[in-house]
């Protein structure tokens, strides 16, 4: 089976797609023949039309094309022609941003058309949850939609006592409650860095000893031992298709606090150790507090096992299978 991926992850950023990479490794170790196709810089009508006519030629005797993106990537992907074509819609490329009005809400907009504009040529949606897949088909009710999440490696992600992580990072002996929250730009507004600041704030008057520990730019190999050494982790988004940072979490037997993301409530719901609560500094505070003050040790990682790679990579393959059998 011979797949090309399109994306257009820049990688002179660090971690840029390091989840696509995952996965595309476990699709490799299945025996898939996988072609990454980085289509550049998409930030101009020119440049999407120059990689629109490439994929047009370049997608020939594939047996599938995969966008890794919505968005310009969408739609430039869609040029491929008389080949079975697979969507991903990982969130920001699906969701609009309004929380103001500036070069974000103005970017997520237009993000979010080219999305709607270019959905219906695919023969396939792949959407990161079950909160997702319901949101498109409401819009789109005809559309395949598969729910397959970006996998977690859980031989890479394991529980690591707390004070051992703390200790290989240097921090020996301290007692502290860390407030783990991980972004690749802080100052992506989507993520809300300035509403965790302020919660974890509010947290620490409460009860003391409560810091935030920001992760970004961190190598992702280092990012096991970083989560285990934290006590929480916090998720402030607008909007996420299945928050990364959250399943390496789980992965380690991290609680979290989040805003109602995703299927985050899902798991809180049979989880006492894991919150979803309203965007309000205050509420988030009082569930930190919460958690940190009442720690009730649970298997977290179970919410994740079917995140496996073998296993998410053995579901898309399904999907590839399905498709270029019904062509």
């Amino acid at each position: 089976m011979k797949i090309l991926w399109t994306h257009n992850f820049d990688p002179n950023v660090k971690n840029s797609g390091s989840f696509m990479h995952i996965l595309a490794q476990g699709m490799r170790d299945l025996g898939v023949e996988l072609d990454l196709c980085y289509l550049g810089n998409l930030r101009s009508v020119s440049n999407i039309f120059r990689a629109y006519c490439h994929i047009k030629k370049y997608a020939v005797g594939f047996d599938v094309v995969h966008s890794q993106f919505g968005s310009a990537c969408a739609m430039a992907t869609s040029g491929a022609e008389n080949v079975p074509k697979v969507l991903s819609l990982r969130g920001s490329d699906w969701y609009r941003f309004k929380e103001h009005l500036g070069f974000h809400s103005i970017h997520g907009l237009m993000a979010s058309v080219m999305t709607r504009l270019v959905v219906t040529k695919y023969n396939a949606v792949v959407t990161m949850s079950h909160r997702m897949s319901s949101d498109i088909l409401t819009e789109y009710p005809d559309l395949a939609v598969s729910i397959i999440p970006s996998p977690v490696n859980l031989n890479h992600f394991q529980p690591v006592i707390r004070d051992v992580a703390r200790a290989k990072l240097g921090f020996p002996g301290n007692t502290e409650k860390w407030v783990l929250f991980t972004t690749m730009s802080t100052s992506n507004p989507i993520k809300r860095v300035a509403l965790a600041q302020e919660a974890v704030k509010l947290a620490n008057e409460q009860m003391g000893d409560v810091k935030l520990r920001v992760a970004t730019g961190i190598d992702h190999s280092d990012m096991p031992l970083f989560v285990s050494a934290c006590d929480l982790a916090l998720c402030t988004s607008v909007h996420e298709g299945w928050p990364n940072c959250i399943k390496e979490a789980l992965a380690c037997n991290l609680p979290f606090v989040a805003t109602d993301v995703s299927d985050l409530s899902m798991i809180a719901a049979k989880s006492p150790s894991c919150r979803t609560c309203l965007p309000d500094p205050a509420i988030l505070a009082d569930n930190i507090c919460d958690v940190l003050s009442t720690p009730s040790p649970e298997n977290l990682r179970r919410h994740v096992a079917e995140m496996d790679i073998p296993i998410i990579s053995q579901k898309l393959l399904s999907l590839y299978d399905n498709i270029i059998s019904s062509k």
